[in-house]
């Protein structure tokens, strides 16, 4: 089966002590790209989670956030007691001085800068600890929610391909008749040409099958044709395994354009031409399509 380079995935977990989140965004990318952003405290699971991700991908851009919050009851307020004492004897000083005893109150004082600070415990998270296994089990889960997502489109790419694939093959035989009928149409052609330069219907006409036979030689273009439909199989057999195809996919639309690029140097009519051109049109759609495939 065809699997995307595109999805989404999240999942969210939590424990006594702590609470998270992780999110892993794929897009396409020529190789493996991982960007991890973890939380303060959990720099030990990035390699568990690289290793993960390598075990699950083969292409692909991944960015992946892990955020950790540990719980209300884990943080808790410092008082600085030696500027609230020392704020304390001041205000006292200044409430008898304006005849106010007692106006100051610690609500008062609390409400000063630096008296009361939050101080928040860091958590330290490990792969074999008991969060940083749960942690690590939500990842596993948001693999295999990504791993669907892709493949999930990987199943609409491939059902495009395969379209794709099967105009490609009917625009090769419009082109395998228009070159079945190449030979009679040049000696016609060449004939009237001759005939009308040397104004003579009186030609030679072993030479004029001599001249037709190679230009007809130059024009052939039934190798081009049986590799393109070489290649066509191909495409087919990719599409149908189970392993990542998209550089070969890439590679065979490179080969695709090299024999329609052919078949259009080597037109000798219209019709060929036009043959050419839409099916150089058509791997321009295989190629962007195949982009995303893994």
């Amino acid at each position: 089966m065809v699997s995307s380079m595109t999805g989404f995935a999240s999942m969210t977990g939590e424990s006594e002590s702590a609470s998270w989140v992780f999110e892993v965004k794929s897009v396409n990318g020529r190789g493996l790209d991982v960007r991890l952003h973890l939380s303060q405290g959990c720099e030990a699971l990035e390699q568990p989670i690289r290793s993960a991700f390598k075990n699950a991908f083969a292409r692909g851009n991944l960015q992946a956030s892990l955020q950790v919050r540990e719980r209300s009851d884990a943080s808790s307020l410092r008082v600085d007691t030696k500027l609230l004492n020392a704020l304390s004897r001041r205000a006292r000083i200044m409430d008898r001085a304006n005849g106010m005893p007692g106006a100051t109150s610690a609500s008062d004082l609390l409400n000063f800068r630096g008296v009361l600070s939050s101080e928040k415990s860091t958590l330290s998270v490990a792969p074999d600890g008991k969060i940083g296994e749960a942690i690590l089990q939500s990842i596993d889960q948001a693999i295999e929610q990504l791993k669907d997502a892709r493949d999930r489109e990987g199943e609409a790419l491939s059902t495009i391909l395969a379209r794709v694939v099967l105009d490609m093959a009917e625009e090769v035989r419009g082109a395998k008749h228009t070159a079945d009928a190449q030979p009679a149409m040049m000696q016609a052609r060449l004939h009237d040409k001759v005939a009308a330069v040397l104004d003579d219907h009186a030609l030679n006409q072993e030479r004029l099958e001599q001249e037709v036979a190679v230009l007809i030689t130059k024009a052939d273009v039934t190798e081009e044709l049986d590799r393109l439909n070489a290649h066509f199989d191909e495409a087919g057999r990719l599409l149908a395994s189970d392993k990542p195809v998209g550089r070969k996919l890439d590679f065979l639309s490179q080969e695709l354009l090299r024999e329609a690029n052919t078949l259009g140097s080597k037109s000798a009519s219209l019709e060929m031409t036009r043959h050419s051109l839409a099916l150089k049109t058509l791997i321009d759609q295989f190629k962007e399509q195949a982009a995303n495939v893994e």
